[in-house]
């Protein structure tokens, strides 16, 4: 892993997760998420995007957990790297919560344990 690719896919991800709120509102979903076409490999994996991302999400104010999924899944794509966006709902005393995260092979990138309390309504493949 270089340096450099970390640094870079921190910086894209905080410059992404800036712009998102607002592509959410004037761009539907499944829209949103094929913009991003195959680059070039990045060099890192799957998991080390996802974390890098929820860095940036750190210096980024009112971050929610659908733009920091929406985001890694886009850095993936650009390597050619398939995962799946997933929303779920869970009751939390007594009210509906909502909860988006990504997964890879199956295997939730980040916060697993969290992901597992959520009943899945929506699986959006991104190849």
């Amino acid at each position: 892993m270089s340096r450099f690719a970390n640094v870079r896919v921190l910086t894209l991800g905080w410059l992404l997760l800036l712009v998102t709120p607002l592509a959410l509102r004037v761009v539907p979903l499944r829209r949103l998420l094929t913009l991003s076409q195959p680059r070039r490999a990045s060099g890192l994996p799957a998991e080390r995007i996802a974390r890098l991302v929820e860095i940036a999400a750190h210096g980024v104010p009112a971050s929610r957990c659908l733009s920091v999924a929406i985001v890694t899944a886009w850095l993936l794509a650009r390597q050619g790297t398939s995962a799946t966006l997933r929303i779920g709902v869970a009751r939390h005393a007594g009210r509906l919560t909502a909860h988006a995260w990504l997964e890879c092979g199956g295997v939730p990138l980040l916060h697993a344990s969290e992901a597992e309390r959520y009943t899945p309504i929506v699986a959006v493949a991104i190849p």
